[in-house]
């Protein structure tokens, strides 16, 4: 059977897109295993949770509660002053620190600072005490990307007088 040149390039693009993305290849052939054993020497490079107020209703003008929202940080390969930084979105499960893992090899290798923002309503970042339907109004996607939103902007600030 002939590929068909649309395939072939489909198929070629993805093949290098695997060796620029995975850090074996790109810093010269690294058997994984290697890589993996490197990895997981620390299972996370922080656990030292650190916390902000965030907005409970961030589409009410009239609304003005706040909670707690747990983060953490990891500066230790951030390149002052113009390193990015990796917004790490916490998923819906608890968030217990910044992991070891391929987002670290990229942080090292770009200079980035690594922040991990948990999401609401889970881990400790629950804006109440129990989940009744009536307090799970404020759990929807549009809440959650508001959330990163406006910890972006807090985190800005406190970057700034960082770099100070």
């Amino acid at each position: 059977m002939i590929m068909r040149h649309k395939d072939w390039v489909i198929a070629t693009a993805l093949t290098s897109l695997l060796f620029v993305s995975f850090p074996a290849f790109s810093d010269g052939l690294v058997p994984p295993r290697l890589l993996l054993n490197k990895l997981s020497e620390g299972k996370y490079l922080t656990n030292q949770a650190l916390w902000f107020d965030q907005t409970l209703d961030h589409f009410s003008p009239y609304d003005h509660r706040q909670f707690r929202q747990r983060y953490y940080e990891f500066l230790d390969y951030f390149r002052i002053p113009d390193g990015p930084v990796f917004l790490v979105i916490g998923g819906e499960g608890t968030c217990i620190g910044i992991a070891n893992d391929y987002l670290a090899v990229l942080a090292k290798k770009f200079g980035a600072a690594l922040v991990s923002l948990e999401h609401r309503y889970y881990g400790k970042s629950s804006p109440f005490n129990s989940l009744e339907t009536e307090n799970l109004k404020y759990l929807s996607s549009k809440q959650a990307l508001s959330d990163l939103a406006f910890f972006r902007q807090y985190y800005q600030a406190s970057y700034i007088v960082l770099l100070m």
